[in-house]
């Protein structure tokens, strides 16, 4: 459906090339793809598994097929350079299949019921109605499609939000769904102001679940919202929430200070930084510090920059948005030299694109740099002199996603594993770079619900369990 009020997309290394306009929807159109959803949800939440699990593999048949496609509109879209829209597609392959492994898994529920001669008993997982996918522009084709089809494929109907920033590789992947003949109606494309339609959608009374990824503040309201019931309402609906962090590095004085630099690098500013899973804080051992800093700006100077379809290390960010956000704590960290200090990088430019230099800070514990999320290419460094100010640093935070240790001292190792509180941990490898069913993924604290992603675990939040017991003496 078409609608008369549009919103551009525009190219963000090419900031005057209008990508295409958007129609952007209205309540009613909620209400419409609501009562579609539920329509086909009736019908669809009797469907075999076995039919469900072969869609799904129709679905990634369709995807491979247009694969170049969809690479080229991730980049012309999103900024992100033509590796890491290829790695997407390959990330978005893997969330269905893991999906699809974990319906299969579930789907003759429960075996380990003890058996009775005056009873049969079962318990079994049902899927539990229409749900929202509100999903970010940072991953628009893998964390929305893995979003969507871990409810999809488990028996449940599906509204997808896109981020109005790359909605259009969202509206490709709902083609995509649609050609690989998942039900009329079942999932439907939904586009709007975040004023008309946002909070509607959350809380409408239909809606079973919630399905989010994005900024810890959108989390929240989202997660308040959806616990107030609604006229009309039946259930206390589910949130499953992804929401970001501020991810530490801590560099141990034995670590391989060329491997360390690499991977902070890679962590920090590949992408622009616009991962959630980010290296955002770097906490060094003095013994090591300034070899370690001097490697990593050397690195930082090796760093290409250029328009996305040329497939520099480093292009343009996302938006207006995100470049007036990240561009305000490049000029607090200047004009703040009591707790920043300025180390290299500093450099932005909107003549043309959004185009940010990657930018490196000394700071201290309580600079905004080394406590909020940016969400760009913005890294603050800092000195300890004992592993144990590093890992209390590294917890110092009210987020919980990612944290890395370079060491290569079992003991400190250890403390890491015990005491590094974070939903995903990694020894001597780079905070970036989940793989599915490898690392699964998912935050602590602030960071979200750890809803675990390409795991069986992930399509159990869109499932429930029911007990039945027919007695027969």
């Amino acid at each position: 459906m078409y609608t008369d009020k549009t919103q551009a997309s525009v190219n963000p290394a090419k900031k005057a090339e209008v990508i295409g306009e958007l129609s952007l929807g209205t309540k009613e159109n909620v209400d419409e793809a609501i009562k579609a959803s539920q329509a086909a949800f009736d019908e669809w939440k009797f469907v075999p598994a076995e039919e469900r699990i072969a869609l799904g593999g129709k679905l990634v048949d369709v995807i491979e097929d247009h694969r170049y496609e969809m690479i080229a509109w991730m980049v012309e879209e999103s900024g992100k350079n033509i590796s890491e829209a290829d790695g997407e597609i390959c990330e978005l392959i893997d969330f269905i299949h893991a999906y699809m492994i974990g319906v299969d898994d579930l789907k003759d529920g429960l075996d380990y019921l003890i058996p009775s001669s005056v009873e049969d008993r079962e318990a079994r997982y049902i899927p539990i109605g229409v749900g929202v996918a509100i999903s970010p522009w940072n991953f628009p084709a893998s964390i929305l499609g893995g979003m969507v089809m871990g409810a999809v494929l488990d028996g449940n109907g599906m509204l997808m939000k896109p981020s109005a920033d790359t909605a259009f590789v969202g509206y490709k992947l709902f083609e995509m769904i649609e050609e690989a003949g998942f039900p009329t109606g079942l999932v439907n494309f939904v586009m709007g102001e975040n004023e008309e339609i946002g909070d509607y959608v959350v809380a409408h009374p239909q809606i079973r679940f919630i399905n989010f990824t994005g900024s810890m503040n959108v989390g929240l309201h989202i997660n308040q919202l959806a616990a107030t019931p609604q006229e009309g309402q039946k259930w206390i609906k589910r949130v499953v929430a992804e929401m970001g962090g501020k991810n530490a590095i801590i560099v141990d004085e034995d670590a391989d200070l060329d491997l360390v630099a690499t991977g902070i690098v890679q962590s920090a500013f590949l992408m622009q930084g616009q991962k959630c899973s980010a290296g955002s804080r770097l906490i060094v051992l003095d013994a090591v510090y300034d070899e370690l800093v001097d490697k990593v700006k050397t690195k930082m100077g090796e760093l290409t920059h250029k328009p996305a379809r040329e497939n520099g290390d480093v292009g343009p960010v996302v938006a207006q948005h995100a470049f007036d956000k990240i561009t305000s704590y490049i000029d607090y960290g200047k004009e703040n030299p009591d707790k920043n200090t300025f180390l290299v990088g500093g450099d932005y430019d909107e003549s043309v694109g959004w185009f940010i230099e990657p930018t490196l800070f000394e700071v201290t514990p309580d600079s905004r740099i080394f406590t909020e999320e940016i969400f760009g290419p913005v890294l603050g460094v800092m000195k300890v002199q004992t592993y144990q100010e590093d890992l209390d640093l590294a917890n110092d935070t009210i987020y919980g996603l990612i944290g890395a240790v370079y060491s290569q001292n079992e003991e400190h190792i250890q403390a890491a594993v015990d005491h590094f509180y974070v939903g995903n941990l990694y020894i001597n490898h780079k905070t970036t770079g989940a793989l599915v069913y490898q690392h699964p993924f998912g935050g602590f604290n602030m960071s979200g619900t750890d809803g675990k992603t390409g795991t069986t675990n992930y399509v159990l939040q869109f499932l429930e369990m029911q007990s039945g017991t027919r007695y027969h003496g």
